[in-house]
């Protein structure tokens, strides 16, 4: 489990977890009926300069056999040890993508806050990722100097099949809770997450981000929550 490489994490992953459909939102990566169909998304419907955003790619949609790892680590005690998994996946997804990482200039996570149980999960998803880029080929935040720290702690996102305010209202609170540790002016920057629903959360960031100058505010995220029925 944890003798791998980016390279054999991202091959077993291509076998085992559920991949994005064929069709699928080049803006949120949900899955779609047909090529060019409408996404369902409210958020894909808004312009760029209102989402803030631009795009979110995702190693695999939220499902057997991801949905299980992922919520363990999240939320589980003794579970830590997924981190080096999926740092693995993030830095496997972007050499797979060099074509969508081009003009990246910073790999950001989406901070968690320091008291968070049982772990910061992004924070050790990002120090696995910079590891596992042995070569230095991305522009990973070196772990010890963060771009984005998280105050305190927040309500909880709230989970799928709750209402879009009470997501916005999570995301928000989030968001706000945020403090830049460094300039981002003039950045094309990638926000790493572990789970993307509805882009709630990649919005109030991404705005957070854009309005302290960042040039382009890109989304890399482990899972993508399908519709159901998707």
């Amino acid at each position: 489990m944890y003798n791998g490489s980016p390279a054999v994490c991202s091959e077993c992953a291509a076998r085992s977890m559920r991949p994005l459909a064929e069709h699928h939102c080049v803006i949120c990566s949900q899955s779609l009926s047909v090529a060019g169909a409408n996404c369902r998304n409210p958020i894909c419907n808004w312009t760029q300069l209102q989402r803030s955003f631009t795009r979110v790619g995702a190693v695999a949609l939220f499902a057997a056999p991801l949905t299980n790892p992922v919520k363990a680590f999240k939320y589980d005690q003794g579970k830590a040890g997924w981190a080096v998994i999926f740092g693995r996946l993030i830095v496997g997804w972007m050499n797979n993508h060099a074509e969508e990482m081009a003009g990246i200039d910073l790999v950001i996570g989406n901070p968690s806050a320091a008291d968070r149980k049982p772990l910061q999960h992004i924070e050790a998803i990002m120090v696995a990722a910079h590891a596992e880029d042995t070569t230095g080929r991305w522009p990973i935040t070196t772990p010890d100097s963060p771009v984005l720290v998280k105050l305190q702690e927040t309500p909880k996102s709230a989970g799928e099949g709750a209402r879009w305010s009470a997501k916005m209202d999570a995301a928000r609170a989030h968001a706000a809770a945020l403090e830049l540790q460094q300039s981002v002016r003039g950045k094309r920057i990638l926000l790493v997450d572990d789970v993307f629903t509805t882009g709630a959360t990649f919005h109030t960031v991404g705005k957070l981000l854009t309005e302290a100058g960042a040039a382009e505010v890109r989304g890399l995220v482990l899972a993508r929550v399908p519709f159901a029925g998707s």
